[in-house]
C-alpha cells in the first residue's frame, strides 16, 4: 500500500511544489477545513471512479460534487463511484487519503479548483493533507475540465 511516505518521496522526485501536513483527523471536507482554517473550497476531494475496470480519479472541491454523466462523455464509457474497498485496490491508497497527484490513470480535475491559489487534498492517509497548488496538479498530467455538477 502506498502511503505518506510514498506521496513525500514523490513530491520530492518530481520537484512538487507541495507540502504534507498531519492532522488530526480529515476525512472529511468540514473536518478537513476546520483543521487547517479555510473555506470547504480550499479543500479538494479525489473521488475514485471505475469506467470499465479502470480507475479514473475525479477532483472536485468541497462545495461541489462530481457530475458523472459529464465524465462519462469526456471518457466516452459509463463510470460508477468506487467502493471503499475499491479505492484501496484501484489506488494503493486508503479512502480519505487518495492524493491529487501520483496516479497512473486519467486525472480530470473540475476547472474551479483553479481558482485557488492553493488546495488541500488526500495526503496518504486520514491523518495527513497536501497542501498543493491545483497548477502543480494539473503539471502532473490531470486534465482541466467541468466535471462537477
Amino acid at each position: 500500500m502506498k502511503g505518506v511516505e510514498w506521496l513525500r518521496n514523490y513530491i520530492k522526485e518530481k520537484g512538487i511544489d507541495a507540502k504534507i501536513i498531519e492532522v488530526r483527523r480529515a476525512s472529511t471536507v468540514n473536518e478537513a477545513a476546520e483543521e487547517v482554517g479555510c473555506s470547504k473550497r480550499q479543500i479538494i476531494k479525489s473521488i475514485v471512479l471505475v469506467a470499465e475496470n479502470e480507475a479514473v480519479i475525479a477532483i472536485v472541491d468541497g462545495t461541489s460534487s462530481v457530475d458523472l454523466k459529464r465524465v462519462e462523455k469526456l471518457l466516452g464509457k459509463s463510470v460508477r463511484i468506487a467502493g471503499r474497498e475499491e479505492v484501496l485496490h484501484l489506488t494503493d491508497f486508503p479512502a480519505g487519503g487518495v492524493p491529487p497527484i501520483g496516479h497512473d490513470c486519467k486525472v480530470f480535475v473540475d476547472e474551479r479548483v483553479l481558482k485557488n491559489e492553493r488546495v488541500y487534498g488526500g495526503g496518504g492517509d486520514e491523518k495527513h493533507l497536501l497542501l498543493i497548488s491545483p497548477s502543480e496538479i494539473v503539471r502532473d498530467g490531470a486534465v482541466v475540465a467541468r466535471i462537477r455538477k
